[in-house]
């Protein structure tokens, strides 16, 4: 078994495609910042880039290097290129060994953050298996090491970009959190009708008022209404915690072309390391024609003490599909978390620890999300 769990795809090396062979043409001529690595890395070296998206940016790249040398910055190996397709809106990664790619990774949760003509920041963070990437202050993605990190020599950043800084330092967590990415405070309302679900789960008038908004989710004007930012990180008011008789309650849209979308209940807002988690709730979309609409795979867990514990993972028939409304309910009762999908009761979840050493959810994933409440 490889210590990298990316290994393997060296035998899957290929020339480049031919965008791909046109950008690196491009911004060859374009050498930005060359910065050497002096000491041997460690998991915990972080490296931040700071910069300006000219006007007309195409095209820029990061590369994590095997060799000291300038000259040889585009044929030395690749541990991890970062390249951002402006025209595009994705941001790629890979790795470039012998001169050969390897297979190409895009895919992210996180929405497309850079903007021709304004600033950019980035941090990348070295740990045990792999890299975490984070844009303007939000966890992008992570690469799995397909090189041994040891290797890294250099960094060099080319493309339509200027005015480019990159600091390095060791960090205790990631990622580092600018003022905009920083959690907001959860509105704390008195909803009588929620009281009534909490307190006996089946109130009519709690019905008619999942319906009322399921329908106003749903209505054309709705539509254009602007979303909460994702990922969510929100913060319990001062002084407020949860305990029996409390709830979340998340009103929001699964996109058309779903994943996953996922709800924590943690202690802290860093993503490395793994954070202390109460309750995690994550439907996944099944992509399979046998499947019926709407089933989807649900995980369910916490992580408590560096490890996973009651996690459990089952196939259930729900109201969630793709471009459907939805309100989540997540209720605290004696000693469980009940989760209500539409009205209806889905799941309990014996609690692990303490609700009231919840300080932060986060939501994150394949949804438009309108209106996050503790009731």
């Amino acid at each position: 078994m490889s210590v990298y769990p990316r290994a393997n795809t060296v035998l899957r090396r290929r020339d480049p495609d031919a965008i791909t062979a046109f950008y690196e043409e491009r911004s060859a001529a374009y050498q930005r910042k060359f910065y050497k690595v002096k000491d041997l890395p460690y998991p915990g070296l972080c490296f931040v880039f700071h910069g300006m998206i000219l006007r007309g940016c195409e095209h820029f790249a990061i590369d994590f290097l095997s060799e000291h040398d300038y000259e040889r910055v585009m044929v030395c190996d690749v541990l991890l290129q970062i390249a951002a397709r402006l025209p595009q809106n994705y941001i790629t990664r890979n790795s470039r060994l012998r001169g050969m790619w390897g297979p190409m990774e895009r895919s992210s949760n996180l929405r497309f953050q850079l903007s021709r003509g304004k600033s950019f920041w980035m941090q990348v963070l070295l740990t045990e298996e792999r890299f975490l990437i984070s844009v303007n202050g939000y966890h992008f993605g992570a690469y799995n090491y397909r090189m041994p990190y040891p290797w890294l020599a250099a960094v060099a950043v080319r493309g339509d970009v200027q005015d480019v800084v990159i600091d390095t330092y060791y960090v205790g967590e990631y990622p580092i959190r600018l003022p905009h990415s920083l959690p907001r405070v959860i509105p704390l309302v008195y909803n009588p009708d929620a009281s009534n679900i909490l307190r006996d789960g089946n109130a009519k008038e709690t019905e008619w008022a999942v319906v009322a908004s399921l329908t106003k989710m749903s209505s054309k004007k709705f539509l254009f209404r602007p979303s909460i930012e994702l990922p969510f990180y929100g913060c319990l008011p001062e002084n407020e915690t949860l305990f029996e008789g409390r709830a979340l309650r998340i009103e929001g849209r699964v996109k058309l072309m779903p994943q996953s979308f996922s709800i924590a209940f943690q202690i802290g807002q860093e993503v490395w390391p793994q954070p202390t988690v109460s309750f995690y709730f994550s439907p996944c979309f099944v992509r399979n024609k046998r499947d019926k609409i709407g089933k989807a795979v649900i995980t369910r867990g916490a992580y408590l003490k560096g490890e996973w514990v009651k996690n459990n993972v089952s196939r259930l028939t729900t109201s969630l599909r793709p471009g459907a409304a939805f309100v989540i309910i997540i209720a605290c009762r004696t000693n469980h978390y009940e989760v209500y999908l539409n009205n209806k009761s889905l799941l309990l979840f014996r609690y692990q620890m303490s609700p009231s050493s919840v300080g932060l959810v986060n939501i994150r994933g394949d949804i438009k999300l309108w209106e996050v409440v503790i009731e």
